[in-house]
């Protein structure tokens, strides 16, 4: 008996779930969703790359944090890319939120370098 196609993951519905504790208002939502899709488009660079799941998994937590601090704390009018190039920022936030474990101080850096490489990338005139 033939199968029906498996029915493709909604990206509207992925970017909603993943920014869903980031907004407040009509226009924190709007910077959310364009910082979530950002995010998300690196999340999946990232898995294509062949990093190990172990690495893909802290990036991938570390991601969900930078994107939860930035739109927290960052006080940004609209979202732009270069938001990330001012790198690694809420370190102090990090540490008192989540872990003020070296390990766990470094990889969270590391992940938000890799974004930043990420951004240059993407559009290295604009660097």
């Amino acid at each position: 008996m033939n199968q029906p196609p498996a029915i493709k993951d909604d990206d509207n519905l992925r970017v909603e779930e993943y920014i869903k504790d980031w907004n407040w208002d009509e226009a924190s939502h709007e910077f959310a969703v364009q910082m979530g899709i950002f995010l998300l488009e690196f999340i999946d660079s990232l898995h294509t790359s062949g990093v190990s799941p172990k690495t893909f998994r802290k990036h991938k937590g570390n991601c969900w944090l930078i994107g939860s601090f930035e739109c927290d704390y960052g006080h940004h009018d609209t979202f732009t890319p270069a938001v990330f190039l001012d790198g690694p920022g809420f370190v102090y936030e990090f540490k008192h939120k989540v872990s003020d474990s070296k390990y766990a101080i470094a990889s969270y850096k590391s992940t938000w370098r890799k974004i930043e490489k990420f951004v240059r990338a993407l559009a290295p005139e604009s660097t």
